[in-house]
């Protein structure tokens, strides 16, 4: 009864929607940040966003999803060209080609630095006059003030490899790192299995933001937010979150039910 509810689903919307609809008996192509654990992992394929992307749309009968790793502003040229069918990063200003699901999570920026610099930080003004080192297209991503602050910084670079982040702020080459909160702990972790981590001080001075996924056809995005309420509502979906997207990759379907 699912299966025949998503393809009326389908052959209604291509009166509305023309020749650019999906065929869910292909694969769905999915841009993704090749960096951003504990969200997305490379290595397993796997990650929070990418487990809850799977399992929305396993619960409408569709597993055909093949994940393709690339930096932000690619993934936004890739979506926009309909070269990808979904993109899990998208700056928040929308193309009329491109459609935003129900919300997956939410993401907290935030800005580090280190504590033997007693630097105040309480707001996105603060950051003036210091070097700062945040995530790629963080500009498009994070809430104003925060695009116009970046013209009075001493120097101010963005970077793919969230990794680095930490290292260059643990050697004190910048002043501060602006990432998401989950990301920046996970990488911590990481570096301590090498290196000595020094005292810090998170600044929590953005808004919480949303993430949607991102879709170059509003029946695929259809179909995966009536997913992603299912899944909600079963609880698979705090499993997720509860677990972390690799954990809860890794449990076969009998230890999912119990």
């Amino acid at each position: 009864m699912k299966q025949l509810f998503i393809l009326l689903m389908l052959f209604v919307s291509v009166k509305g929607e023309c020749l650019s609809e999906p065929n869910t008996q292909k694969t769905i192509v999915v841009a993704a940040s090749a960096s951003l654990p504990p969200y997305v992992i490379e290595d397993t394929n796997s990650g929070i966003q990418l487990e809850i992307l799977k399992a929305a749309f396993k619960s409408q009968g569709i597993s055909n999803i093949d994940i393709h790793y690339m930096s932000n502003k690619r993934a936004e040229q890739q979506l926009m060209q309909g070269k990808v069918d979904i993109a899990l990063n998208f700056p928040p200003v929308l193309t009329s080609h491109v459609y935003k699901s129900d919300e997956l999570l939410r993401y907290q920026n935030v800005a580090v630095s280190l504590a033997d610099k007693d630097l105040k930080i309480s707001s996105i003004y603060d950051l003036a006059g210091k070097s700062v080192l945040a995530f790629q297209n963080a500009t498009n991503f994070i809430e104003a003030p925060f695009k116009s602050v970046t013209n009075i910084l001493r120097s101010y670079e963005e970077v793919v490899n969230q990794e680095a982040q930490v290292d260059h702020l643990m050697k004190g080459w910048v002043d501060v790192i602006i990432l998401e909160r989950r990301v920046f702990l996970y990488y911590l972790e990481k570096y301590k299995q090498s290196a000595e981590v020094k005292p810090f001080i998170v600044h929590a001075i953005f808004k919480e933001a949303p993430r949607p996924a991102f879709f170059y056809s509003k029946t695929l995005k259809n179909i995966f937010n009536l997913g992603l309420g299912e899944i909600i509502e079963s609880g698979q979906y705090q499993a997720i979150i509860r677990l972390d997207g690799t954990e809860y990759a890794q449990l076969s379907e009998p230890e999912l039910r119990e």
